[in-house]
């Protein structure tokens, strides 16, 4: 390339970028930009570099003047908890029509090709025996982890597991409210309110996790530092850099 020929590049490049700039604030300082934002480029493909150009701080992956930094995936999660009164019928591990629809709601969710792993746990309260609830939180934990399933959400995403009575955390208060109920209340009451009041240890927890995706701006480049940078804030108009200090 002559260097008469690259002068005349220049000369238009700059003078395009002069023009965006009488409108447009600068997105990507250290190269000539034209009025969509975009950096402006030579016959070579090459793109224009203005003399306040610093690589170290203000190169682009789309110029092939910096790399794309990679970053560990990010991930929500979030415990969906659902009565058991809700799904089952007490002490029964067959889920009612309410529980279906609830869990056909949920499925609609969970088939979101963002979220990466589900697990069911199934919880009861301490009433009975430890290997009785173990077994029945455990079978609440699969009917529930496979009716999901069966809504389209795929099996490898899903596991179940049940809990017992190992994560009960109404006993305590529950009981000492029973108790202050006094003598003149027959034990089958004290019991019908101890069952009422432990309800939410029945429950299974849905436990989402969900990969976080970056939402990348019109123009910009995954991995590229965006337009507002250290301070600096789209400013004047400017055919150099376009950005000032606030």
């Amino acid at each position: 390339m002559t260097k008469q020929l690259k002068l005349s590049t220049l000369f238009v490049a700059l003078v395009a970028s002069g023009t965006a700039m009488a409108s447009e604030p600068h997105t990507k300082p250290g190269y000539t930009v034209d009025r969509e934002q975009s950096v402006t480029r030579n016959n070579y493909g090459e793109c224009w570099k203005n003399s306040y150009f610093d690589k170290e701080t203000q190169g682009r992956i789309e110029c092939g003047d910096a790399t794309p930094v990679a970053t560990a995936p990010q991930y929500s999660d979030e415990t969906v908890a659902l009565s058991a009164n809700t799904l089952f019928g007490f002490d029964k591990d067959n889920l009612r029509s309410e529980g279906a629809e609830t869990l056909s709601a949920l499925a609609q969710r969970l088939n979101n090709t963002n979220v990466e792993t589900v697990r069911v746990e199934g919880h009861t309260d301490f009433m009975g025996s430890e290997e009785y609830n173990q077994n029945l939180s455990e079978r609440r934990a699969n009917v529930v982890a496979n009716y999901l399933v069966g809504q389209g959400v795929p099996s490898s995403k899903i596991s179940a597991v049940g809990l017992g009575e190992s994560q009960a955390r109404m006993t305590a208060s529950c009981e000492a409210e029973v108790a202050n109920l006094g003598s003149k209340v027959s034990k089958a009451k004290k019991r019908a309110a101890l069952i009422a009041c432990i309800e939410p240890d029945r429950r299974v927890d849905v436990k989402i996790r969900t990969l976080v995706t970056k939402q990348v701006a019109p123009g910009e480049v995954q991995g590229e530092r965006p337009a507002v940078d250290n301070g600096w804030h789209p400013g004047p108009a400017s055919p150099y850099h376009g950005y000032t200090r606030p």
